[in-house]
């Protein structure tokens, strides 16, 4: 179900695995409805396996960190990041080192995935890249699939800093790649990253965003659900009303920057806004209440139909001062951050109370459930070099606060 809440009634769920049976028997070449999914428990190295969701039936593992297995040739040292196409016969697979990034690809056939080779950029087109000297990481990384179908791909390199106060070299090739009957083709690059949401320095206005828009996505089970969202925003405050099917469900949020957090009925959500020529995108994660599993969301505004995209990662756990701005006074507190790349952990501490709150963090965003509402960040760099996390607190009586996050260590 939707983003809100786990809650959906039996006969909605009846009804979407009556429909998918009926696409699936009328199918002249049944497809299995195949998935990559993790199927390994808390606490547990992390395993990736083949599945195919509508009857829960393990073709294969995918990835496996601890044996260094795979039954698709695929080998990662890092969590991979999968990013399927609209139509679900491609998927684009972004692992490797974390100082040696790689794209697979596979096109899925009836019961497995057949890789498709990865073309490299020619001379001509690396310049940039050759022209770094002492290389010290480098890599490729799936950005998104584009609406006629194309996948958008980074390749990226950064040298080595012998001295301290050296800036390091670093470049960045973006490259449209087009797959056709099993063939990938580099078919246009450009140094330039396409679809930024804004200018640099240029604030996204909220109002924008107002409207009723498609929402896509994906429930904890693997299944698939398309809607509606209707998008208000009264001082400052988002509010958004999902229809998905029989159930209608709610959030409030802030956008800070190019991020929108959002406190759902029963979780939480965040999304990264993606400008494209004809329309925005708000690609994000939701996570219900309490669960360390995160879902993939998109709501589309406009002529926009960009559903996924990868966004860097960045290094946001540490111990940080909280400060928030009450009228002529702050308030002080201190934050602990910790997790993963999406899932996060924030102990807020204040005074002699230590709260722990569910929080999840896309690209340099970061959305957490506080003890009084919602918190929404978004980093910056100060003079010093340090990260410093600019935001808005959201309580549960709709007010809005300035508020901040600096490392401590």
């Amino acid at each position: 179900m939707h983003p809100s809440t786990l809650l959906r009634s039996f006969k909605t769920h009846r009804l979407l695995t009556l429909l998918s049976c009926c696409a699936l028997s009328l199918a002249s070449s049944a497809l299995a409805e195949l998935d990559i999914v993790s199927a390994s428990k808390e606490g547990e190295e992390p395993i990736y396996v083949l599945k195919d969701t509508a009857t829960g039936k393990v073709f294969g593992t995918f990835w496996n960190r601890e044996k260094e297995t795979s039954d698709y040739g695929f080998e990662s040292s890092v969590v991979p990041n999968f990013l399927w196409s609209e139509d679900r016969q491609l998927v684009a697979v972004s692992g490797g080192a974390p100082r040696s990034q790689v794209v697979s690809l596979y096109q899925v056939t009836k019961n497995s995935l057949k890789e498709i080779p990865v073309p490299q950029l020619t001379d001509e087109q690396a310049a940039t890249i050759l022209a770094i000297n002492d290389i010290s990481a480098e890599g490729t990384e799936a950005v998104g699939w584009q609406a006629d179908g194309s996948l958008l791909l980074r390749f990226w390199a950064a040298g080595k800093v012998k001295e301290e106060n050296e800036t390091p070299q670093a470049a960045n090739v973006w490259a449209v790649l087009e797959i056709a009957e099993g063939k990938a083709t580099i078919t246009s690059t450009t140094l330039k990253e396409p679809s930024a949401a804004a200018e640099e320095g240029e604030a996204f206005d909220p109002e924008r965003l107002v409207g009723v828009h498609q929402s896509i996505g994906r429930n904890p089970d693997g299944t698939a659900y398309k809607g509606t969202v209707e998008i208000r925003v009264v001082n400052g405050v988002i509010g958004l009303e999902w229809k998905i099917g029989d159930t209608v469900s709610h959030g409030n949020g802030v956008l800070v920057g190019s991020t929108l957090g959002v406190a759902l009925d029963s979780g939480l959500s965040i999304y990264r806004i993606v400008g494209q020529s004809e329309g925005i995108s708000l690609i994000g994660i939701w996570s219900s209440a309490g669960s360390a599993a995160t879902n993939a969301d998109a709501i589309l505004l406009g002529n926009a139909d960009m559903t996924q995209a990868k966004f860097e990662a960045e290094k946001l756990n540490g111990k940080y001062l909280s400060l928030r701005e009450v009228k002529d006074s702050q308030i002080e507190g201190k934050a602990t951050i910790s997790g993963g790349e999406f899932t996060k952990k924030v102990l807020w501490t204040s005074g002699d109370e230590t709260t722990k709150c569910q929080a999840l963090a896309l690209g340099d965003g970061l959305a957490v459930l506080t003890p009084t509402g919602l918190s929404v960040y978004e980093k910056q760099l100060d003079n010093g070099g340090n990260t410093t996390l600019v935001g808005t607190a959201l309580t549960g009586k709709g007010k809005t606060y300035p508020e901040t996050l600096s490392p401590t260590e």
